[in-house]
C-alpha cells in the first residue's frame, strides 16, 4: 500500500535544535531515514456535504430573478386594468328603481312659460316643463318653497298666478323605491296687464276741482262706488256718489269710460236747495294692479261735467270739474 504525500517544505527543529528542510517523500534528520509510517498524518479531507455551504447557481439566480419579474408584472397589469376600467353606468331595473347605490339624476331643461294673457283672469297660467328622467316613476313640483303637486307626466299648468307676480319653481325626481334627485329650480316673473285690462271696481276717494264755472269756483272730496257690469274683467260701470246722490253708466273704451247720469250734484239753489243736475263723467285707467284675484285700476283721473238748468227764474249753470280718484278697496 502506497500513501501518498503531497510534496511540501516543512521547517523542523531536533530537541538539540539542529535545523532541516524536508522536501520530497522522505524526512532526512542529520542523514537517519524517517519511515512513512512515522510522517505527520494527512491533512483533512473535504467535509461531509451536508456541512458544506452551497454555492448560489448563476443561472438559477437569472433563471428565478425573470421568473419573479414576470409575476411582479402581471400583478401590476391586472392592479392596472382594474383602475382603468370606466366607470359602469347604473342600468334602471325593472320597475323605473336604479341600481344600488346609485343616485337617480336631477331633471334637465326645467322652464317657466308665460302664454298670451288677457283681461280674463282663467287666462293666467304658468306652464312649467322638463325632460324625463330616466328611472323616474313621477315628480314632486313646488312653488316657492311649498308643494303644489306630484304629477307622473312632465309638464305642469299652474293657474293660481297673478300678473306681475315672480314665482320659483322646483322640480324632483323620484324613484320606484321613493330615491330623491337632487332639485331642479327655475323663476319667472309674469307679465303686467295693460291698463285698459283692469277691471274699475269698488270705493274711490275722487279729490275735484273746479276747472271752469259761471257761478264760482269751489273744489272738495266725493265717495263714489264704481260696479262693473260683468263678473270678470274690465267692462262698464255704474257709478254712484255718497251724499250728492248722483248715479249713472260709463261706457268702456280701452282704458278710458264716459257716461252720464242724473240727480243732484255739487250745485244748489239760490236757497241752498237741492236741484238736479246732468253730469258727464268721462275718466281714464292711470295704473293697475293684481289685487285679489284680479287686475284692477287702482288710480283714475278724468273731468265731471255739471249742468244745471235754470230753476225758478233763479240761475242756470255750467261747472266742469277735474278730479283723481284712488281705490279705497
Amino acid at each position: 500500500m502506497r500513501i501518498h504525500v503531497p510534496v511540501a517544505s516543512v521547517r523542523f527543529e531536533d530537541r538539540a535544535g539542529a535545523r532541516g528542510v524536508s522536501s520530497g517523500a522522505a524526512f532526512h534528520q542529520r542523514g537517519t531515514a524517517v519511515s512513512a509510517t512515522d510522517q505527520p498524518p494527512a491533512p483533512p479531507g473535504p467535509p461531509a456535504s451536508s456541512d458544506v455551504l452551497l454555492r448560489p447557481s448563476y443561472k438559477r439566480l437569472l433563471l428565478g430573478g425573470v421568473v419573479g419579474a414576470v409575476a411582479c408584472s402581471a400583478v401590476a397589469a391586472l392592479i392596472a386594468l382594474q383602475l382603468a376600467k370606466p366607470d359602469v353606468p347604473a342600468t334602471p331595473t325593472a320597475g323605473g328603481s336604479v341600481a344600488p347605490g346609485a343616485e337617480l339624476a336631477a331633471v334637465e331643461d326645467l322652464e317657466a312659460d308665460q302664454p298670451r294673457w288677457t283681461s280674463d283672469p282663467r287666462s293666467w297660467r304658468i306652464v312649467v316643463s322638463w325632460q324625463a328622467v330616466d328611472a323616474a316613476v313621477a315628480y314632486l313640483v313646488s312653488r316657492d318653497g311649498r308643494r303644489l303637486d306630484r304629477i307622473d307626466g312632465t309638464e305642469l299648468v299652474d293657474d293660481s298666478v297673478t300678473p306681475a307676480g315672480h314665482y320659483r319653481y322646483e322640480v324632483v325626481a323620484l324613484g320606484a323605491d321613493g330615491t330623491r334627485s337632487a332639485p331642479a329650480r327655475t323663476a319667472i316673473r309674469t307679465d303686467p296687464l295693460p291698463k285698459d285690462a283692469a277691471r274699475v271696481q269698488g270705493r274711490w276717494l275722487l279729490t275735484i276741482k273746479i276747472r271752469s264755472s259761471n257761478i264760482g269756483a269751489g273744489g272738495g272730496r266725493l265717495v263714489a262706488t264704481l260696479s262693473p257690469d260683468c263678473a270678470r274683467g274690465p267692462c262698464d260701470v255704474d257709478w254712484a256718489f255718497t251724499d250728492v246722490a248722483n248715479t249713472g253708466t260709463a261706457e268702456r273704451r280701452g282704458a278710458s269710460y264716459i257716461g252720464t247720469g242724473h240727480g243732484s250734484f255739487l250745485t244748489r239753489g239760490c236757497h241752498s236747495e237741492t236741484i238736479s243736475s246732468a253730469v258727464t263723467i268721462s275718466f281714464r285707467v292711470e295704473r293697475a294692479r293684481t289685487v285679489g284675484d284680479a287686475w284692477r285700476a287702482t288710480l283714475i283721473s278724468g273731468t265731471i261735467t255739471e249742468s244745471v238748468p235754470s230753476f225758478s227764474n233763479c240761475l242756470s249753470a255750467r261747472n266742469v270739474w277735474t278730479f283723481t280718484g284712488a281705490s279705497q278697496g
